[in-house]
């Protein structure tokens, strides 16, 4: 049985000495980090939902806002934890958590009491939004060199950031069963993502993301929010996911009814297949544009196979002309930690030099551009889609409207579209799919 206490031990320790390589490297004594504090919408005294610095959730797992980790060489880490008196809001209690011994803890029941308590902090620096009370104590904020060195270990997963990213898959593939299910009993968008929370046994507010719940033409809209009540669907698209000590999976399913037109029914079909093959290529030493640019060749492929496209085999031309791009308008994926699109996909080093642009067209909404390392994990979420204005776009303006079958397309319009998406950890030569290890 996996025992959290000992991965998340093995994690901060590796925490501590990414820490003391990059203090020496920028000459700090301590590294600060803070939770963070809400922010309100503008002109309202209503709280957005709050998420936590998450640099400091990549050290403490602890809920809440204003805790503070304070970090220097050769100490144990310092927790202040923030425990008030109110009785006007939920503070969640410290009690007795895994990752408690792994810290000196103190408990504070005032805010101003939180800076009081780190002790010396000359020669710190601080990472957070809570920059008013570093500028009281002169402690350096939000030093881009010192960012830029904790995204790039944000990078590399430990055993306890992998456990957790799995466990958010686990829970999030019992919300897409209860989704699907939903779907094919005739359900609208607003009873299939009750069911999903249900499944799951969580609210809005848990999730990682504003989940994606689009039937029939609403899943060509990429970011569609919409809870429309119509029901049966016959198509659905849900993008959703869950999480887990602060980690997110981000999972996406496409599912066709038998009321579907069959052409689409076939096009799903192979865009699966297509989806698990990409999946299978990620590997340490990968450059990820190149799978990518696999992606687009593929789906030329696929859409002539369907009839969409009239290009004879030529699907390097597809790609050049922009011809796939009509239909896959977004990036094959992104890097996957505390952040949904976890930070340093288009860093090129530990210095915080920008990854160079690759100068193809289809690369523009790409949000990893680098090679995979071991114990990466990204996404992979390739998608077809049907979007009027882009489809409009191309027929008036390009050369190769020609080579589009327009009768066919309209066709199609009404079903949306089509993403499929996993969550993939690479490894040395292989991969492994934490996504279909409870969703297949």
């Amino acid at each position: 049985m996996v025992s959290l206490t000992s991965l998340f031990s093995e994690h901060i320790k590796q925490r501590i000495s990414n820490a003391n390589e990059a203090l020496q490297a920028l000459n700090y004594r301590s590294l600060i980090l803070g939770a963070g504090e809400p922010f309100t919408y503008f002109s309202d005294d209503s709280n957005a939902v709050f998420k936590p610095n998450p640099h400091f959730a990549h050290w403490c797992p602890a809920k809440g806002a204003h805790h503070i980790v304070k970090y220097e060489t050769g100490k144990k880490p310092l927790l202040i934890y923030y425990s008030p008196d109110d009785f006007w809001h939920f503070h969640e209690p410290l009690g007795n958590p895994y990752w408690a011994d792994e810290f000196e803890i103190i408990e504070v029941n005032s805010i101003d009491k939180i800076w009081s308590q780190l002790g010396d902090l000359s020669f710190s620096v601080f990472v957070g939004n809570e920059i008013k009370y570093a500028q009281v104590h002169n402690v350096k904020i939000n030093c881009e060199l010192m960012s830029s060195r904790l995204n790039w270990y944000r990078r590399f997963k430990s055993n306890y950031e992998i456990h957790c990213i799995s466990e958010a898959n686990r829970i999030a593939a019992a919300g897409h069963n209860a989704a699907k299910s939903s779907f094919l009993d005739g359900a609208s968008e607003y009873e299939i993502h009750m069911s999903y929370l249900l499944a799951m046994e969580s609210v809005d507010s848990e999730l990682p993301y504003t989940g994606i719940v689009a039937l029939d033409k609403n899943g060509a809209i990429l970011h569609y929010h919409g809870r429309e009540k119509r029901r049966n669907g016959k198509v659905l698209l849900i993008d959703s996911g869950a999480t887990f000590n602060n980690y997110p999976s981000d999972i996406t399913r496409t599912y066709a009814n038998k009321q579907a037109d069959s052409i689409f029914q076939e096009l799903l079909k192979q865009t699966e297949t297509m989806q698990l093959e990409l999946c299978s290529q990620v590997k340490e030493g990968l450059y990820f544009p190149d799978l990518h640019e696999k992606c687009h060749l593929k789906i030329a492929e696929i859409l002539e196979n369907i009839g969409v496209l009239k290009i004879s085999g030529d699907y390097n031309t597809a790609l050049q002309e922009g011809m796939t791009k009509v239909f896959f308008p977004h990036g094959l994926g992104h890097m996957l930690g505390i952040q949904v699109h976890d930070i340093g996909g288009k860093q090129l080093d530990i210095q915080g030099n920008p990854a160079p642009k690759n100068p193809k067209n289809i690369f523009s909404s790409l949000r990893f551009v680098g090679p995979l390392e071991k114990n990466v994990v990204v996404t992979v979420e390739p998608g077809i889609y049907f979007i009027p204005i882009l489809l409009n776009q191309f027929r008036e303006n390009n050369n190769y409207s020609d080579k589009i079958n327009w009768n066919l397309i309209e066709k199609l319009i009404p079903f949306g579209g089509i993403r499929i998406e996993d969550n993939v950890l690479a490894l040395g030569n292989s991969q492994r799919n934490l996504t279909r290890e409870f969703l297949p």
